[in-house]
């Protein structure tokens, strides 16, 4: 009998407390379960486009291999257009500038290595190669205006180096031995980069004596 009680008396316990709270358990289990489809349903979404983008990326690669660089342009706009800042689209850019660049369509390859400066994926790998081809071009001014000022530590040496050629190219001896030095300081905290601090370090011995000629010059 007693038991019976209790159990009575726990159910009304229950009945009260879910009177009182169940309005909000319900809404907070709806919103709940609609955080968790949300989410599941974003995965599903991301990881659909992923796919498709990849799809594209495949097929534009095997366009490129075929030297059929129309058909990888029109694929590259595609993959550009419906997913920017994603690395397939990084990809795919980085593919089409070097077909673009053996059939010697440098202006076509600069345009769409400064897209891919926008792209965070590639963006700092876009800079260094549209440097070179800027080099290339005797285009130095636009190397200097496309670095910015603050470069992710692992990209100093090269970027930088970049752009003490740039300076160089326009005569700006002073700022390209800047640039030069702190790339070979980079380089030096590295032994495996022995090769590269040796040539950039005959770089500065030959900007050490353009500069002496300079100061001659000048006197």
């Amino acid at each position: 009998m007693r038991e019976d009680l209790e159990q009575q008396e726990q159910m009304q316990n229950l009945k009260a407390f879910w009177k009182a709270n169940g309005k909000w358990i319900t809404t907070s289990l709806i919103v709940l379960f609609l955080i968790v489809a949300s989410v599941n349903g974003w995965k599903l979404w991301n990881n659909y486009n992923k796919d498709k983008a990849s799809k594209i990326l495949t097929n534009l690669e095997k366009n490129v291999e075929a030297q059929n660089t129309d058909i990888a342009l029109r694929l590259y706009q595609e993959i550009s257009d419906d997913y920017p800042n994603t690395l397939q689209a990084g990809l795919a850019g980085l593919l089409i500038v070097k077909s673009l660049i053996s059939d010697g369509q440098r202006d076509k390859a600069v345009s769409i290595l400064g897209e891919l400066t926008k792209n965070s994926q590639v963006k700092w790998l876009a800079i260094v190669r549209l440097s070179n081809i800027l080099l290339d071009l005797n285009r130095p001014g636009e190397v200097i205006e496309i670095i910015p000022e603050i470069i992710p530590d692992h990209w100093v040496g090269i970027v930088i180096d970049r752009r003490g050629d740039a300076f160089a190219s326009l005569g700006d001896f002073e700022s390209a031995k800047k640039d030069w030095l702190r790339a070979l300081s980079f380089y030096n905290a590295n032994p495996s980069n022995s090769d590269v601090s040796r040539f950039i370090s005959r770089k500065l011995a030959t900007i050490d004596a353009s500069i002496g000629e300079l100061k001659i010059n000048k006197e």
